[in-house]
């Protein structure tokens, strides 16, 4: 597999794909967008959600809330998620990939248009990455995960926005492919990094 690392990116390449798979766990709950509109929501992080989309000209804008019950340091957050395409390409939350994060106000009260595609995420962060699936304080929750998440098995982190005692109300963005728009003038993608198999 060849890996190219450019600078700031949403992207993925996905040629081949025509649908995927988005599956999502947050503690303690999460929303999940694909294109604007949203496909699923769970309250219980050991009950992740598997939700099936369409791509549309190769592309999708996936956005994911999850808030953390607790507040401040009374509880750590966490999230984890992947997406797999149809043409097999494994896409985990992990540092390393092109997923982005805010965070900010619950999600009531953000009207920012942040799960919209074309939303320009430019000044959000990498993620802050935790334990791997199956480690760490979620731990104990991985059997029950793990029938749920169901195949391929789960090579995920759990990650969060900055340190996860301390924010409570939580963004993440995936974009796959290339947008059909440009937001606020700017280009819409700018590749982070480009899989070969």
């Amino acid at each position: 597999m060849k890996i190219l690392h450019w600078a700031v990116t949403l992207s993925v390449l996905a040629a081949t794909a025509s649908a995927a798979t988005v599956r999502v766990s947050g503690d303690n709950t999460w929303q999940v967008f694909v294109n604007g509109d949203k496909v699923a929501e769970g309250a219980d992080w050991q009950a992740p959600t598997v939700t099936e989309f369409n791509l549309k000209n190769d592309s999708a804008f996936v956005a994911i809330y999850v808030h953390d019950a607790e507040p401040g340091g009374a509880g750590v957050g966490g999230f984890i998620a992947d997406i797999i395409l149809d043409d097999g390409t494994y896409i985990p939350s992990a540092m390393e990939e092109a997923w982005v994060c805010d965070a900010g106000d619950p999600v009531a009260n953000r009207k920012d248009g942040w799960e919209q595609p074309g939303f320009d995420a430019a000044a959000w962060k990498q993620l802050t990455q935790y334990q791997q699936f199956g480690q760490g304080v979620w731990g104990f929750g991985a059997a029950a995960m793990t029938a749920k998440f169901g195949d391929p098995p789960v090579e995920a982190f759990w990650c969060w926005c900055d340190a996860n005692n301390v924010t409570d109300d939580v963004y993440f963005i995936y974009q796959i492919g290339t947008l059909a728009v440009e937001p606020q003038g700017k280009l819409a993608t700018t590749w982070a990094s480009l899989k070969d198999k």
